[in-house]
C-alpha cells in the first residue's frame, strides 16, 4: 500500500480541527478554521461540498446524529449534523439535511445555553447521542439532549481541560494542562474513577524544558489502550484494569515539540488494529509507531501486512529511528508546517 497526498484548498487561515466520516458511498471530511468557517469536503473530488459560515473562529468540530427527526433531503443524503465549538464560547448544530445551497449560514440549534458555557471550548466530540466538551474552566460538559452533566473534580486547582474522548458506555477520558489523565464515569461527575499524573521525562532537552501537559487523547479501536499526546513530545500508552489507569509505555525519541494529534489508522483494513499508531506534532512531523503484540493484543496485525516496504523504510532527516521492547518508531512524514489536528 502507498500513501497518496491530496491538498484541500479553501480556508483562508489556520485549520484548527479535522474529522473524517464515511457514510454509504460518500466520503466526507470536516474542518474548522480561524477564518470563521467550517467546511465539509468530498474526499473523492478534493473539493468543498459545503461551507458553513460561523460567527467566530472554529476551535473544534464533530459529526453527529441530528437532534431532531426529519426527512433526508437537500444536498446531502446523510442523516448527520455538524457540531461546532467556537472561540466566543458558543456551540452550534448544523443539520446537513437542511443544506439547500453550498453555503450554510443559519445553525439549526444553539446549544450554548444547554452547555452553560462561560469558558472557551477546546474540543467537542459526539458519541451515541451525547456531545461532550472540554473547556478552559477545567471541566468536561456532556449534553444528551435533555440533561447536562459537568465532570469536574471538586479538589482540583485551576487548569485548562484540553481534550476528552468517550471510551464506551458511560466511561470517558480527559486531560489538560495539569499533566493529569482522568478516567470518568459520567454518572459520578465530581470524582473521577481514577487519575494518573504524568511524570516529567528527563531523558532529553525537550522533555526537560516542556512540561508533559496533555494535548490530545485517542482510544484504540478495541478501547483497550489510551494514547495520550504530551507537551514534551512524548506519548503515554495506558490501559484500564478494574477502572484503574495503568501506564504501559512512554513513546520517546520522535517529536521534538508537543504532540498535537493521535489516531489508530486502519488504512483500508477491515479489522480493527491496536498495533499501529499515528502521531502529528507541532514540529511539523507525522510519525507512525508500532506497539508490540503483548501491549496491542494477540489479534492485532503487524504493520507489514497493511503498509508497503517502501513506507516502512522511509526516514526523516536528523531523526534516529529507535526500537524498544514495547514499541518501534516505524517511519516519519515531513508535514512542513505545524500540525494542529
Amino acid at each position: 500500500m502507498t500513501i497518496t497526498s491530496f491538498a484541500f484548498k479553501g480556508h483562508k487561515s489556520s485549520v484548527n480541527c479535522l474529522e473524517y466520516q464515511k457514510n454509504g458511498d460518500s466520503s466526507l471530511l470536516l474542518s474548522g478554521s480561524d477564518d470563521k468557517t467550517a467546511r465539509v469536503w468530498d474526499i473523492r473530488t478534493s473539493k468543498t461540498a459545503l461551507c458553513i459560515q460561523a460567527l467566530s473562529a472554529v476551535t473544534s468540530a464533530s459529526f453527529g446524529d441530528p437532534s431532531t427527526k426529519g426527512e433526508r433531503g437537500g444536498l446531502f443524503s446523510q442523516n448527520a449534523s455538524v457540531f461546532l465549538a467556537m472561540e466566543d464560547t458558543t456551540i452550534f448544530e448544523y443539520d446537513l439535511r437542511r443544506a439547500e445551497t453550498p453555503i450554510l449560514m443559519q445553525p439549526t440549534h444553539d446549544l450554548t445555553d444547554s452547555f452553560q458555557l462561560t469558558e472557551e471550548v477546546n474540543q467537542i466530540s459526539f458519541s451515541k447521542g451525547r456531545i461532550s466538551s472540554a473547556d478552559d474552566g477545567g471541566a468536561v460538559r456532556i449534553w444528551d439532549g435533555a440533561k447536562l452533566r459537568v465532570l469536574q473534580s471538586e479538589r482540583s486547582s485551576p487548569f485548562l481541560m484540553t481534550c476528552c474522548s468517550f471510551r464506551s458506555g458511560d466511561q470517558l477520558a480527559s486531560g489538560g494542562t495539569d499533566c493529569n489523565i482522568y478516567l470518568w464515569d459520567i454518572g459520578r461527575p465530581h470524582k473521577p474513577l481514577d487519575t494518573i499524573s504524568i511524570t516529567r521525562d528527563d531523558t532529553g532537552a525537550n522533555q526537560v524544558c516542556n512540561p508533559p501537559m496533555v494535548q490530545t487523547l485517542a482510544w484504540s479501536p478495541s478501547r483497550r489502550l489510551l494514547a495520550t499526546g504530551l507537551g514534551d513530545g512524548t506519548i503515554s500508552i495506558t490501559t484500564v484494569v478494574k477502572k484503574k489507569l495503568i501506564e504501559l509505555a512512554r513513546l520517546r525519541n520522535g517529536h521534538s515539540d508537543s504532540v498535537a494529534s493521535l489516531c489508530f489508522p486502519k488504512f483500508g483494513s477491515p479489522n480493527s488494529n491496536d498495533r499501529l499508531l499515528a502521531s502529528a506534532g507541532t514540529d511539523g512531523l507525522i510519525f507512525f509507531w508500532e506497539l508490540n503484540g503483548t501491549m496491542a493484543g494477540k489479534s492485532s496485525q503487524e504493520p507489514s501486512r497493511v503498509l508497503s516496504p517502501e513506507l516502512l523504510r522511509k526516514e526523516v532527516e536528523d531523526i534516529e529511528f529507535t526500537s524498544k521492547e514495547e514499541y518501534d518508531l516505524l517511519f516519519g512524514i515531513p508535514h512542513q508546517a505545524k500540525a494542529n489536528w
